[in-house]
Order: structure tokens, then sequence, then C-alpha cells
């Protein structure tokens, strides 16, 4: 490194003797010209309230299964009457998300620059469902099918959300059509 630090040192001057045009200059004022605000796009907004709703609903399956600390196949198993209204709102909530996804799906396959992944938290949602529902096989229990309705609730909570993000992206594209 000394000869190297020597040699800039000697020759500073050779260095300086050049300044940047004033368009490299006007580039970059452009680029931080933001008003001081820094830009957050919708979708990161989308994709935190997931992240969060997504945290809170895991939570709080820990938490409460912490606290009940028997096992669920101790519950009486004369349930049936809660589990055939369960399977009742269960098809409803599941015919709701089918239809939320097939939208989504349409949308992208229409609009091939908007990420694919839009699913992935619906997909977490869907293993958390899965693992609820093997539990609540083993032995019915009130809390373990009101944390499925829950479940369901957040996944189409989550859907409506992105699908009103999409919407938004389809009328900004609209709108920069219509003004060229």
């Amino acid at each position: 490194m000394d000869k190297l630090e020597k040699y800039i040192r000697e020759n500073r001057a050779s260095f300086d003797d050049r300044n940047p045009s004033a368009e490299v200059w006007h580039k970059i004022n452009d680029q931080l010209d933001n008003d001081g605000k820094p830009q957050v796009y919708l979708g990161t907004y989308m994709w935190r309230a997931a992240a969060v709703l997504f945290f809170v609903a895991v939570v709080w399956l820990l938490v409460d299964r912490n606290n009940n600390m028997y096992n669920i196949s101790q519950i009486p198993a004369n349930n049936d009457e809660s589990q055939i209204g369960f399977n009742d709102v269960e098809a409803f909530y599941m015919k709701e998300i089918e239809a939320k996804q097939q939208l989504i799906l349409q949308f992208v396959s229409d609009t091939p620059e908007i990420n694919r992944d839009l699913l992935g938290e619906i997909d977490q949602l869907d293993s958390t469902y899965q693992v609820l529902k093997s539990t609540a096989e083993k032995g019915y229990s009130e809390k373990v099918l009101d944390a499925m309705v829950l479940n369901l609730q957040m996944r189409i909570d989550i859907l409506n959300r992105q699908l009103e993000v999409l919407e938004k992206i389809k009328n900004l594209k609209e709108n920069e059509t219509a003004s060229i």
C-alpha cells in the first residue's frame, strides 16, 4: 500500500483536473428529488401486513397450545354436531378462497410483469391449516376449530388485500395508457 499511497500523493493534481459534466449532476439531482420522503410501494405494505397476520396467528396458536396442556384425544368425541356445522363453514370459506385465488391467477396471467409469488402467504397459511386439521382429526376441540376458522378468515383477508392492490395497479396502467 505504501507505493500506491506515494503514487497518489505525488500525482494528486493530475487526478483532480477533471470535473463531471453538468448532465451527470442533473441526473443525480433528479434521482434525489423525492421531497425527502422514502418511496414505499403498495406491495411492500401488503407483504408486511400478511407477515404480521401470519406471525400473530402462529403466536396465538403456540400460546393457546401451551395453555392447554391436556391431550386433545381425551376430549369426549360427542362433538359431531359442531363437526357438521364446521364442515359447512369450511366448505363456504374454501369456495371463497378458491374463487379469489382464481381471480389473482387470472390477473397475473394477463399481466406478466406482476410477481407470481402473491400466493406465497396463502400457501404458508394452508400448511398451518393442514397441521390444525390433522390435530382436529385426533379429536375435535372447539379451540382447534376456531383456529381453523380464523386461519380461513385470514386467508380471505389477505386475498382481498392482494386483489385491491392488483386492481389499483390495473387502474394505474389504464390511466397511463389513456394519457398516452
